[in-house]
């Protein structure tokens, strides 16, 4: 039987996610756990609604220790300083352009084609810059350490820090009715 191409539903934040403790991502890798079966190849489309407000993701495919989604930003980023202590990832730019941070200031503004990769551990932050149009990554992460929670997201005192935290900055998503990046 012939695998079926996914075209992935765009999840944004609304006032039931914000603060809930947990990230889109994370919830999103729940429920694709739950309805696929990570032992079989998985066909998607690379394709996201546009944010005009916040932030959004589009979750592609996942194993039970990689997970490759499509990241939308209106503006701002993961604004707030972190670490992800048992996942290696990296960020690559489909469309705008994102200045990355770290602990000791700027390290790069990347663009289209362009990309960065972190190790577990390494703090870091972005933002979109204004160039006219919304950001779109594509994000590819990994667990280090199966027998290790995946979701220790450090703030820059140490303690955990949500994804869908007001404290990093989320807040709900608004998307355009006619825009999408494919």
């Amino acid at each position: 039987m012939a695998a079926t191409i996914i075209t992935p539903e765009t999840k944004g934040h609304d006032e039931s996610t914000l603060d809930s403790g947990k990230g889109t991502m994370e919830r999103e890798l729940e429920k694709h756990a739950r309805d696929t079966d990570p032992t079989q190849a998985q066909l998607f489309k690379m394709q996201t609604r546009l944010p005009k407000e916040g932030r959004a993701a589009a979750l592609l495919g996942a194993t039970d220790r990689m997970w490759v989604n499509l990241k939308a930003y209106a503006e701002g980023g993961e604004n707030t300083l972190h670490a992800h202590a048992n996942e290696d990832h990296t960020f690559i730019i489909l469309q705008g352009q994102a200045s990355f941070f770290g602990s000791e200031g700027k390290i790069a503004t990347l663009g289209r084609n362009e990309g960065i990769l972190l190790p577990r551990g390494v703090a870091y932050h972005f933002h979109a810059e204004e160039d006219g149009e919304p950001l779109v990554i594509l994000r590819m992460g990994c667990v280090v350490d199966a027998s290790k929670p995946v979701w220790d997201r450090k703030g820059s005192d140490g303690g955990h820090i949500s994804g869908s935290s007001a404290e990093n900055k989320s807040k709900p998503t608004v998307f355009y009715e006619d825009k999408i990046y494919e």
